[in-house]
């Protein structure tokens, strides 16, 4: 069994390996899967067009990415103009949030020396998509105008069976979208 934001990209999960998908369009007490299989997506680009200098664009959503039946979607990505990004996943839930403030991320630093940057901006970037319930939605912003925003994706499919909490053989939590709220 892997990990989120593992630095070597791996699968979350494997074959047989089990889990509890937790978000937005499962019960509270979150749905316990099994891994079927799993599959690589290896490299997908998005341009999402022009982008005016200066202001925040309306959410652009990309179902491209959106997952079968049972299927979740591990991805990565790297902006590859220079603009950055807000992440929203569903489109009321900002993803990379404190109490006040949205993060963003930026054009990835494929000229920087600092290999610790590169892989925090790649580790960082890591998202889920279960089925096609929850499609994500990006915010983009750039100071000059853009005539191309362009965005590249790649990761993991996995097929999953529903099964009971008594089956499950291990504690992994996933968090397919927002985050743990309470106590």
């Amino acid at each position: 069994m892997s990990q989120v934001y593992s630095v070597n990209f791996d699968p979350i999960l494997l074959p047989n390996e089990t889990a509890t998908l937790f978000g937005t369009e499962f019960p509270t007490e979150g749905q316990p899967i099994n891994c079927r299989a799993v599959g690589a997506l290896p490299e997908y680009t998005k341009d999402f067009g022009s982008l005016t200098g200066g202001v925040w664009s309306a959410e652009k959503e990309d179902t491209n990415l959106e997952m079968s039946p049972l299927e979740l979607g591990q991805f990565r990505m790297m902006i590859l103009d220079d603009f950055k990004l807000k992440f929203r996943n569903p489109s009321a839930v900002e993803q990379w949030r404190t109490l006040s403030k949205a993060f963003e991320l930026r054009r990835f630093p494929f000229e920087s020396n600092d290999i610790f940057l590169r892989e925090y901006v790649f580790r960082a970037s890591e998202f889920f998509i279960f089925e096609s319930k929850q499609t994500p939605r990006f915010l983009l912003y750039s100071t000059p105008t853009l005539t191309a925003t362009r965005i590249t994706f790649m990761g993991w499919r996995f097929k999953f069976k529903k099964i009971t909490k008594a089956e499950l053989t291990s504690k992994m939590e996933i968090w397919v979208n927002s985050f743990p709220t309470g106590k």
